[in-house]
């Protein structure tokens, strides 16, 4: 049964050795097996441990685990090489005109370094002679080499081999975390920028953040590169970071309101980090699995209800001011961008299900509980709550009373995704008395905050009565104002 168990999973059974039985014990086997199962690699021997022990479990066996250890297979990233055809050189037993002997070296150094010559073989060696060996070795079924062919590094053929050779997937792994360096060099740089205006003391914290990374990016780049020297590690990681903190830095350019590039970058970040964790709770699992929990976050999509989803926050807008959702027409554009906003936050349960991803991956759930289940239901339950109502509709009914609140001290409030109020002085075309109002008393001389309009029906809002009137637009004229005027007589 347990060799069964082993084979279902794919764990190889390196060697068997069965123990006599006695009176008092049966008898007993030692297997030395492979265990082979994705996530990181720390912690991964109590990972080992674990699920062999889960599959005792299962199997209701008297098995104990003796001894664990973390098999490394990694290749060594050895230099590439390229073969090459060595153009034609003359023997140097008499001496060449000048302009035949800068021909011959053009010729020479455009073959070893731009690669003109390459013949095409690509050649992974860790000496020049293996590398030399290999370019005039013949294959099977290709054309003959070039009598004069040589192995040539990418950049030179004199370009020294690296002393270190490192390995495949740590190269990978080092680039990786240069990448996220990269990303916080360049939130650093963002942050500086956004508080640049409060002094040398509101930036001087995130500067020296950014420059208490270079040395892990020393690290990063020694680890991952054996043959970097210290000092072209030190340059390196430096212009990196140099790098990358001026592109934060040169984002609050291109932002139109101040204080919001560190922001927009924290919020990015943080999607990755959930987006990372989601892939690699599919890769512990399966889409088949993870499918039922995505599910809610992609119907809206996929059921073609994204422009309505957005409704609920202009309508918690807009109980500000005693109106509907429908008393106000709101362009496309922002019913799309609010939804995408509220589908955002609606979705802020998905940080557990990341979270559920990350344990998998460093092995610290091995094994499956209901308690741990209903764990993360409550959880997700609770950031979805505290998404939607925390994130979405509240700061939406905050912003409506900052708007209100800006309208009773005569200054004009802010825009809210595509609701732009606007102080106007409303004037009647025709008898003041024939125009129909719902809501309230028409004064012509006393201005009117311009909440929107829908349908040909005007809304305008009375500070002073703090009540709404909706009136027909083809029966007023309109003339905007940049602030509240004293009367319009």
């Amino acid at each position: 049964m347990f060799e069964e168990a082993l084979a279902d999973r794919g764990w190889p059974v390196l060697e068997k050795r069965g123990g006599t039985a006695s009176v008092v014990t049966d008898r007993s086997f030692w297997y030395t097996i492979e265990a082979r199962f994705p996530g990181s690699r720390i912690n991964a021997v109590r990972g080992a441990r674990e699920r062999i022990e889960l599959i005792s479990d299962e199997l209701q066996l008297d098995l104990n685990v003796e001894v664990a250890d973390r098999v490394v297979r990694d290749p060594a990233d050895r230099p590439q090489w390229y073969a090459y055809d060595r153009p034609v050189t003359h023997p140097h037993t008499v001496p060449l005109p000048r302009r035949e002997r800068w021909a011959e070296r053009w010729n020479t150094w455009r073959a070893e370094t731009l690669g003109l010559r390459d013949t095409g073989r690509l050649i992974t060696a860790t000496s020049s002679s293996a590398a030399q060996n290999h370019a005039s070795r013949p294959l099977p079924g290709i054309r003959s080499q070039p009598r004069r062919v040589a192995a040539r590094r990418s950049g030179g053929a004199t370009r020294p081999i690296p002393a270190g050779i490192g390995t495949r997937r740590r190269s990978r792994q080092q680039l990786s975390w240069l990448f996220v360096l990269m990303a916080v060099w360049c939130w650093s740089g963002a942050r500086v920028a956004d508080v640049w205006q409060g002094g040398f003391a509101s930036w001087c914290g995130f500067g020296l953040f950014a420059l208490c990374l270079v040395p892990a990016g020393v690290a990063v780049i020694r680890r991952g590169f054996p043959q970097a020297s210290q000092t072209g590690a030190f340059v390196g990681a430096g212009t990196l970071g140099a790098v990358g903190v001026g592109l934060g830095m040169n984002m609050v350019r291109m932002q139109p309101e101040a204080g919001n590039a560190s922001h927009g970058l924290t919020y990015l970040m943080a999607g990755f980090i959930v987006f990372n964790g989601i892939r690699l709770l599919v890769r512990q699992w399966s889409w088949r699995a993870v499918a039922p929990w995505l599910i809610p976050t992609i119907l809206p999509i996929v059921l073609g209800f994204v422009p309505s989803i957005g409704v609920g926050l202009h309508a918690s807008y807009l109980d500000a001011f005693d109106l509907n959702a429908e008393d106000v027409d709101v362009p496309h554009v922002w019913q799309f961008i609010a939804s995408v906003k509220f589908t955002a936050v609606m979705n802020l349960w998905l940080i557990a299900l990341a979270g559920l991803g990350y344990m998998l991956h460093l092995h610290w759930l091995v094994r499956e509980r209901w308690v741990g289940y209903a764990f993360l239901l409550v959880l997700s339950a609770m950031l979805f709550l505290a998404g939607a109502w925390g994130r979405g509709l509240e700061p939406a009914g905050a912003a409506g009373r900052d708007a209100v609140a800006a309208a009773k001290s005569g200054r004009a409030p802010a825009p809210y995704f595509g609701i732009a109020p606007e102080w106007v002085c409303a004037h009647p075309i025709g008898e003041v008395e024939a125009i129909p109002v719902d809501g309230g008393e028409f004064v012509p001389t006393r201005p009117y905050l311009k909440v929107g309009d829908a349908g040909g029906t005007a809304v305008l809002w009375d500070a002073s009565k703090e009540q709404a009137l909706k009136m027909p637009m083809n029966k007023l004229r309109i003339v905007p104002e940049d602030r509240r005027p004293a009367s319009c007589g």
